[in-house]
C-alpha cells in the first residue's frame, strides 16, 4: 500500500512575471525574454521565477532520498520535473535535462540497481 507524500520541491518551475502565460504569449509581452531562454535553456532565469538549473538545485535532496529508498514510488510531476529526476537516474548530464522528451499520460518505470 502506498502512503502520499507530497513534496513542495517537486512544484513546477516556477516561471516568475510569466507564471501563467503561453510560450506565444511570453514570446508576444517579453521577445527578449523569450530569445534569452531560447539561446540557453537550462541557465536562464524567468524574470522574477527559476531557471532549470535552480530547479535541479532543488530537487537534489529529493533524488538523493530517491536512491536510498527500497519500496516502490510512484512519482508526479510537472514535465520540466519529471525532465530533470529522468536526466538524473539515467545518468545524463544537467545540459541535456531540459532537452528530455517526456511524453504526457505515460507512466515511465525506472528500476535502480546496484553499480
Amino acid at each position: 500500500q502506498f502512503r502520499q507524500n507530497e513534496r513542495r520541491n517537486l512544484d513546477e518551475l516556477y516561471a516568475g512575471l510569466c507564471d501563467g502565460m503561453t510560450y506565444k504569449e511570453i514570446e508576444q509581452n517579453f521577445p527578449d525574454e523569450f530569445k534569452a531562454r531560447q539561446n540557453d535553456k537550462l541557465a536562464y532565469r524567468y524574470p522574477r521565477g527559476e531557471s532549470y538549473m535552480d530547479v535541479t538545485l532543488r530537487l537534489e535532496p529529493l533524488a538523493h532520498d530517491l536512491e536510498r529508498t527500497r519500496e516502490p514510488i510512484l512519482c508526479v510531476a510537472h514535465q520540466g520535473i519529471l525532465r530533470i529526476v529522468y536526466a538524473y537516474f539515467m545518468g545524463l548530464s544537467r545540459a541535456e535535462a531540459p532537452f528530455v522528451r517526456i511524453p504526457l499520460n505515460h507512466v515511465i518505470i525506472l528500476t535502480p540497481h546496484a553499480y
